[in-house]
């Protein structure tokens, strides 16, 4: 029998594409009994109190979940409506973020250019591919990854849309706000600013910008801050955006007991700050850790992530070999950022449990 002929069906643009690489080391227990140290997802580390997930289990038991989700509940929505200043006309819910980068990109029309930062979330890329889009992808200045300050200087004939991550994944660093700004005032642009890890910066949200700019999409979510399992993401944008986001989001896409979820823990997100806190003060202190090594370049987060480059060439494969027999899992790169690696910030026994093996290969390199 003669077998199926996978071009005839799928697309080029799909063919040609790499699947998204999740570490998937067999689940939680095997991470405690194997000895793994896992800090490559940016997921938070820190787990709730006793006493907060005794509340949410009593709080979600009544969830119906033999109905159809409910994403339009009246107390979730006046939550969300206080907790980010903006009424409900203006956002939507999301599978995560990665469903709401998809709704934007498969609304739009061919001959719309998508301007991605390189290096960048490597969801604006793929999502772009499969939709067959032309893209743009800017190169950041490599000593602190900026953008070029000329970034639209040859964007005017065409319609763009440009995609922010801000703080910017892999790098850390916060892009120029006056360089975004500029770009919104270009009615030629749609400009996606992606704040998946401002809670771990003290800049401002371009959310309060929405009602000053038709053009700007802002994306939310809370999996880095804890409930990375739970898959909720939000699209902040003008109404002339959103209702036509509307027609292709799908029907129910975020299940009851996230919908329920979320509503638990904005009613309790005092837990979620002090865990916030706690990551910035590890950041800083890792970062200051890991300067004291001369075989790796550091650079600065806002995020709860922190960047490295190995500084020679030669290390690299004797780097990664001592990562595996280590079980230690970090991001790695590959390219022009191959000698960079993105560590998550992790809980104080996992940062120093991670700096003592730094010192270990320090000693064999």
């Amino acid at each position: 029998m003669p077998s199926l002929k996978i071009e005839d069906f799928i697309k080029d643009s799909v063919r040609g594409l790499t699947a998204y690489k999740v570490s998937e080391p067999q689940g939680q227990g095997f991470i405690k009994a194997g000895g793994i140290l896992k800090l490559d997802a940016n997921e938070s580390n820190y787990t709730l109190s006793k006493k907060i997930k005794r509340s949410y289990a009593n709080f979600i038991k009544d969830t119906l979940i033999n109905l159809y989700p409910d994403s339009s509940s009246g107390d979730l929505i006046k939550l969300l409506e206080i907790f980010y200043d903006i009424p409900v006309r203006n956002f939507i819910f999301g599978n995560g973020s990665d469903e709401l980068i998809s709704i934007i990109l498969l609304s739009l029309k061919k001959d719309v250019v998508v301007n991605i930062p390189t290096p960048s979330f490597s969801m604006y890329d793929i999502v772009a591919r499969y939709n067959d889009l032309k893209i743009n992808r800017i190169k950041l200045e490599e000593k602190y990854f900026d953008l070029p300050k000329d970034i639209d200087a040859n964007q005017n004939y065409f319609n763009n849309i440009f995609f922010f991550s801000y703080p910017n994944n892999p790098t850390g660093n916060h892009f120029d706000r006056n360089i975004i700004k500029s770009l919104l005032k270009n009615k030629n642009n749609i400009v996606v600013v992606d704040e998946a890890y401002i809670y771990f910066s003290d800049v401002e949200s371009f959310i309060k910008n929405i009602p000053e700019y038709d053009n700007l999409i802002v994306l939310r979510t809370f999996s880095k801050i804890g409930l990375a399992g739970l898959r909720f993401g939000m699209l902040f944008s003008s109404d002339k955006l959103i209702n036509e986001f509307k027609k292709i989001k799908l029907p129910f896409n975020i299940n009851s007991l996230t919908l329920s979820s979320i509503e638990f823990f904005l009613n309790n997100f005092d837990e979620f700050d002090k865990n916030i806190k706690k990551t910035i003060s590890q950041r800083n202190k890792l970062y200051s850790a890991l300067k004291k090594f001369n075989f790796m370049e550091v650079y600065p987060s806002d995020a709860n992530f922190i960047l490295i480059r190995l500084k020679d060439n030669k290390l690299k494969i004797k780097f990664e070999q001592f990562l595996k027999d280590n079980k230690i899992i970090i991001r790695s790169f590959d390219g022009s950022m191959k000698m960079f690696y993105r560590i998550t910030v992790g809980t104080p026994a996992e940062n120093k449990k991670l700096i003592d093996y730094f010192r270990v290969f320090k000693t064999i390199q």
